[in-house]
């Protein structure tokens, strides 16, 4: 009789147990479930630090509970990497860089262990933006190493980030780094090319161009024409000007390079063939006949002289003609 008892008694306190557990169960998970209310409540006020934690709170209750939490848990993981997320974009706006890079890296974080794939895109993509801003405050600001790093930083995220080589290149310009401007300009106007992202090209040009050029043409003011061949070479690769092509023809004229001066006014006759009158072409053509000379080429020289015969050239060119090359 008194096994019966106890067998009954220990049912009875199994089922208290039970039915105890059971209502535990109910308690917590109207917990999480406030938990989630509140974090809810709390982004919509875009208090978004207290959001946070209730995500938070409410996915620790929710792994103490296991399976019976599931689908809880997870729509509180996805809420909590997309706060993270807003809260890195709000800061970013306010200009503070450093916090939203913070939120940014823990949506990152977050979205790869709650498997979050297009909250971690988006973040990814969020990063170089960042850099790419802090760089322009201290290219502002003449902070240029520092520009170099956050653009770098930026580049290290997106390799083909082509504003941020442009950028990179001012700083380097600042420095005079020529060198490392060359590098940065070049790769930005191959990323603009492959990207597709003509504004970049034309930018990155622009830029390459007007340094070379400027520089270029105060070699040849200067009359220092290797040092102007080199720079106006350069700005060539840039941009078609004829002004600048001329320029190089005629450093590569003074310092010997007939063949490559030749080749870059012809370039310019050319280009302004259809445009221009022979009164206006006559100065291009006498300094290409004077480089055919110099060069050895007799019958292109007799050429470009009877082209050049025009205007204010008229009297040279065929006195060329006549007394020293004795054209046919």
């Amino acid at each position: 009789m008194d096994r019966k008892i106890k067998l009954f008694a220990a049912l009875i306190l199994g089922l208290f147990i039970a039915g105890m557990s059971t209502e535990t169960v109910a308690q917590d998970i109207m917990e999480a479930q406030r938990e989630m209310k509140s974090g809810i409540q709390k982004k919509r006020e875009e208090n978004y630090p207290a959001a946070i934690k209730s995500f938070g709170n409410c996915i620790d209750v929710c792994n103490q509970l296991g399976s019976e939490a599931n689908e809880v848990l997870k729509d509180a993981q996805k809420r909590l990497v997309k706060t993270h997320l807003d809260y890195g974009n709000s800061l970013f706006e306010k200009e503070e860089y450093d916090n939203a890079l913070t939120h940014y890296n823990k949506a990152i974080e977050l979205g790869e262990e709650y498997k979050q794939e297009s909250y971690v895109t988006k973040a990814k993509n969020n990063l170089p933006q960042v850099f790419y801003v802090k760089g322009k405050k201290n290219l502002e600001n003449k902070n240029y190493e520092e520009a170099i790093n956050q653009f770098n930083k930026a580049i290290e995220k997106n390799p083909d980030y082509g504003w941020a080589y442009i950028r990179k290149a001012q700083a380097y310009q600042n420095l005079g780094k020529i060198a490392e401007f060359k590098k940065s300009i070049n790769t930005a106007v191959e990323v603009g090319k492959k990207t597709g992202h003509e504004k970049v090209v034309k930018k990155a040009d622009g830029e390459a161009y007007e340094f070379f050029a400027n520089k270029g043409i105060s070699a040849l003011k200067a009359k220092d024409y290797a040092t102007a061949a080199q720079n106006l070479e350069e700005a060539t690769n840039h941009n078609g000007s004829t002004k600048v092509v001329h320029y190089l023809a005629m450093s590569y004229g003074k310092i010997g390079e007939y063949k490559k001066a030749i080749e870059n006014e012809n370039k310019v006759i050319e280009a302004l063939k259809g445009e221009k009158s022979k009164e206006e072409l006559a100065q291009y053509y006498y300094s290409l006949a004077q480089y055919y000379q110099k060069d050895g080429q007799k019958a292109q020289a007799c050429s470009a002289y009877k082209n050049a015969a025009y205007g204010k050239y008229k009297d040279n060119a065929e006195y060329q003609i006549k007394y020293k090359l004795k054209c046919q």
